[in-house]
């Protein structure tokens, strides 16, 4: 037993007391930012309530430990400049559809995970400078696919005048 404690005994002393007793997050925050997806013409497919992970904390911790992400709402991940970007399901435990987006806000591909938990990696076909995770199979079911937009009320959107 005494072999026990000392191994914890690191794991203890540095991981930060909100970590430990910290209750796992269900909803998303409460300061959500609606972003809406459109098509080529900008006729309005959908809209969703997106949490935003715009520093490396938020981007490292993503969705994971969440048991449930309403049908509504998402996050979007703020990656700067555009780069091939890489995600994976490691301690996710809801399906997701992962959207990468251009920095022009167009919908470069969409990968839907079902594997819950999953170490396996996914990455974006070409630079991206967002993705946009919502339950997986939603993205089928409203028709939303590459070459469409999104506009978020704060402003990214890129449609170069468009």
């Amino acid at each position: 037993m005494r072999w026990l404690f000392l191994f914890l005994l690191p794991y203890l002393i540095f991981t930060p007391l909100s970590a430990q007793s910290q209750d796992l997050p269900q909803n998303l925050s409460q300061n959500l930012l609606v972003l809406t997806i459109e098509t080529e013409t900008k006729q309005p497919i959908a809209d969703f309530k997106v949490e935003l992970a715009d520093t490396p904390e938020k981007m490292s911790r993503g969705l994971m430990y969440r048991t449930d992400l309403p049908t509504n709402q998402g996050m979007l991940f703020i990656l700067g400049a555009p780069r091939i970007a890489t995600f994976w399901m490691h301690n996710t435990f809801v399906p997701l559809d992962m959207i990468f987006i251009r920095l022009n806000g167009e919908i470069e591909s969409i990968v839907t995970r079902e594997d819950t938990l999953s170490q396996a990696r996914t990455s974006s076909q070409k630079p991206v400078a967002y993705v946009l995770e919502i339950n997986a199979g939603q993205s089928a079911a409203l028709g939303i696919k590459p070459g469409h937009f999104i506009r978020l009320e704060s402003g990214i959107s890129g449609r170069g005048g468009r």
